[in-house]
């Protein structure tokens, strides 16, 4: 398995850390902005202040077409729509991108939600489109911090991949969606969904649960194995969220169950329904953080100057 040196983030002892930073910390009052310069590592500047980083509106012939497609392939149509995306970045400065990178994370948050771009912090972005109030916001401003980015994940490192050959800021983050597309990757949040949904139609948790296991059936969204004694970006998250007595019920009947702990995929699915967002938006946040992630990797391998070529061990015949 391929290891690579990384200042980003990092995942020891159950904790997560942005450049040193403890995500938990962070996600009190800061804002996805604030750590897309933390990881992009800017320093003083703020590239969102940038004028150049304000996303044109897309056209809406285009715009009605992809409104039908899933999530990651709408933002794949769209995102070749934003100059600051096609730019190549070999041989450019990283600080010469950074406006180009805030453009293209409020164009993939506007992809995500079907707003139209805005310059507004994203989650105040988020919050508008989805029609939530002022305590809505601070959950979604919460859960974008704590998902921002992962270490050395599939897409992380699909993006880094890309990122070596020198190409644009665009194909990274169309790496970094194609790992996601995946449902190994991108697909347990609508898993966690479908739990839900059965628990809703069925007033005995601890019999749907039952059931599962009988039929050989993980649970999805509990334990995390990066996260022994529990995730932190659900720990982060869901003792924010409004009661809600099925959820409650169903950590308690799988702690005392399993032992297991819920994921951050719970608490995205949870804020979801707890603020009505529509279907399928804890992935949409999930990518619109992540997006902050797989650009503050494709910056860091571009230093690097090095191609990603790993050898394979040859085993036919």
């Amino acid at each position: 398995m391929p290891v690579l040196e990384s200042s980003i983030t990092q995942i020891t002892e159950g904790r997560l850390r942005y450049r040193g930073h403890d995500a938990l910390v962070l996600s009190q009052t800061a804002s996805l902005e604030d750590v897309a310069c933390l990881l992009w590592d800017c320093g003083e500047t703020n590239p969102f202040d940038d004028m150049k980083a304000a996303p044109a509106p897309w056209p809406q012939p285009i715009l009605d077409y992809v409104s039908t497609l899933p999530l990651t392939e709408r933002c794949q149509t769209l995102l070749p729509l934003v100059e600051a995306g096609r730019l190549t970045a070999w041989r450019r400065e990283n600080n010469r991108l950074w406006s180009g990178a805030a453009v293209l994370l409020r164009a993939v948050a506007s992809a995500c939600s079907l707003g139209p771009p805005g310059t507004q912090p994203v989650h105040l972005f988020l919050a508008d489109v989805w029609r939530t109030d002022a305590a809505g916001a601070d959950l979604i401003r919460r859960a974008l911090v704590l998902q921002a980015d992962h270490e050395l994940n599939t897409s992380a490192f699909a993006a880094r991949v890309v990122a070596s050959t020198g190409a644009s800021l665009g194909a990274c983050l169309n790496a970094g969606l194609s790992a996601l597309s995946g449902p190994m990757h991108g697909g347990m949040t609508s898993l966690v969904e479908l739990l839900f949904d059965e628990l809703e139609r069925c007033d005995d948790v601890e019999r749907v649960i039952d059931e599962r296991l009988r039929r050989g059936e993980a649970i999805p969204g509990f334990h995390h194995p990066l996260y022994p004694d529990g995730d932190p970006r659900a720990a982060g998250l869901l003792p924010h969220l409004p009661s809600d007595a099925k959820r409650d019920e169903l950590l308690r009947v799988m702690n005392d169950t399993t032992g297991q702990l819920p994921t951050c995929d719970v608490a995205l699915v949870g804020l979801r329904r707890n603020l009505g967002l529509p279907r399928g938006s804890a992935l949409a946040l999930f990518a619109i953080a992540r997006t902050t992630g797989w650009i503050a990797h494709a910056l860091e391998q571009k230093l690097d100057d090095k191609l990603i070529r790993p050898r394979a061990r040859y085993v036919g015949q």
